[in-house]
């Protein structure tokens, strides 16, 4: 018994501390998309941007440690064309809808702090969509096109999951109101695209993310 009092006295500091926190965040992202060529040297994947919005939520334990939670929409772009023979040119927007979960690091001073955010992410791909151009090697005609890409259950991994992590800062500006701004990675494990063929042809995403949110702390 004595123990479990000790345990409770030592506890109090961080209960006394303890606090909930909800905001919203919003920013630009930076997609890199991973693939494997399979010899086509001519063939280029370019990294796209995108946009990143999203809520959140945090459970502070005590001044420096928190526990982070968010929904978040986030695209995952990238462009796809042939570098010596401009015959295509192919813009791809990918929505995904991702739940970031991580531990929150802080340091520093009352107003102005920095921090560090790491852990994990589960997401899935909403939509898919193109555009850009093609040529007819016969003709030489250029088709143009802008088009929404149908989901096909064998070919397309629409579940995501992978590691995140990301650095910034934070201002108090008010008693019950902070921003932030922050810099983050997110690194995906699972390729989007099944493993269906008799060739294996992975494809990852690997995403930088630059936002800035507001914090009403309870």
């Amino acid at each position: 018994m004595k123990k479990l009092w000790t345990i409770l006295a030592l506890m109090l500091p961080s209960l006394g501390f303890a606090q909930w926190r909800v905001g919203v965040n919003g920013g630009a992202d930076y997609n890199h998309f991973i693939i494997d060529k399979h010899y086509q040297t001519d063939y280029v994947y370019d990294d796209r941007w995108g946009v990143t919005l999203g809520v959140m939520g945090q459970y502070d334990v005590n001044d420096w440690l928190g526990i982070r939670a968010e929904l978040d929409w986030t695209q995952k772009n990238y462009r796809h064309h042939r570098q010596v023979n401009q015959l295509m040119d192919y813009k791809y927007v990918n929505n995904y809808l991702q739940l970031p979960v991580m531990a929150s690091f802080s340091f520093g001073g009352q107003k102005l702090r920095g921090f560090c955010n790491a852990g994990i992410y589960g997401g899935y791909w909403l939509t898919s969509g193109r555009e850009g151009f093609e040529t007819n090697t016969f003709t030489d005609r250029i088709y143009e096109f802008s088009e929404d890409i149908s989901f096909n259950s064998e070919r397309d991994q629409r579940l995501d999951f992978g590691f995140l992590g990301g650095l910034g800062l934070e201002y108090r500006f008010a008693k019950h109101w902070a921003a932030q701004v922050e810099l983050r990675y997110y690194y995906s494990c699972v390729s989007q695209q099944k493993d269906y063929m008799h060739v294996k042809d992975p494809r990852y995403n690997s995403t930088l993310a630059l936002q800035a949110g507001f914090w009403y702390c309870f």
